[in-house]
Parts: C-alpha cells; sequence; structure tokens
C-alpha cells in the first residue's frame, strides 16, 4: 500500500527539505529528529534517503555560493540547475535555496 501519490509524495518532501535548511533556535534539535517528528507519517528509511538528497541539494548551494552566487547566476539559471539536478524541488524549495546561495555567497566573501 503506498501511502502518498506521487505528487503528494514531493510536496511532503519539500517541506521536508524546507524544515531540514531551516535556522535559528530549531538548529537545536537535529535534522534528523526534527524531519522525524515533523513527517512521523513518512518511512524513516524514506526520511533517511532523503536527508542524503539534502545533503546533495545543499553542497550543491554551496558550489553555486563558491561560484559567486547572484553575481554570476541569475535566478533563473540557478533554478533551471537544481530543478535538473534535483527534480521534487518547487518554487518554495528552489526560492529558499537561491536565498541561501546568496546568504553564503555574502558570508563567506564569495561575492
Amino acid at each position: 500500500m503506498q501511502l502518498f501519490e506521487e505528487s503528494s509524495l514531493n510536496e511532503v518532501k519539500n517541506k521536508a527539505f524546507l524544515t531540514y535548511v531551516e535556522w535559528g533556535p530549531k538548529l537545536l534539535t537535529s535534522r534528523e529528529q526534527r524531519l522525524s517528528e515533523e513527517f512521523p507519517e513518512v518511512a524513516a528509511d524514506v526520511r533517511a534517503t532523503w536527508i542524503e538528497e539534502f545533503k546533495s541539494v545543499n553542497s550543491e548551494i554551496w558550489k553555486v555560493a563558491e561560484e559567486g552566487g547572484p553575481k554570476s547566476y541569475t535566478y533563473e539559471t540557478f533554478a533551471k540547475r537544481m530543478s535538473t539536478s534535483f527534480p521534487f524541488m518547487n518554487q518554495v524549495a528552489l526560492e529558499r535555496a537561491w536565498f541561501l546561495v546568496g546568504y553564503f555567497a555574502w558570508r563567506e566573501g564569495y561575492r
């Protein structure tokens, strides 16, 4: 029995990604625990697979930041790059990832 339809699963996965990259006081709780608490209906092995994919997304965000971030890319080229590698990402997830690119590029002096 499948718990989610594909589109519904991607919606949940996008929400999980946003939980994975959230900031602030929630960082005191591990990403694994936050995802477990926020998405108990998602099997632990699925969450673990998502975490590995989210790590890859985060690595790609850092690569783009190191390449100059908004100085070197437009949002459109970034979104295309990310959508090709991570087709689950919706507009909200792409916008959050783009924000992180700009923040990391600024914070680390890449731009």
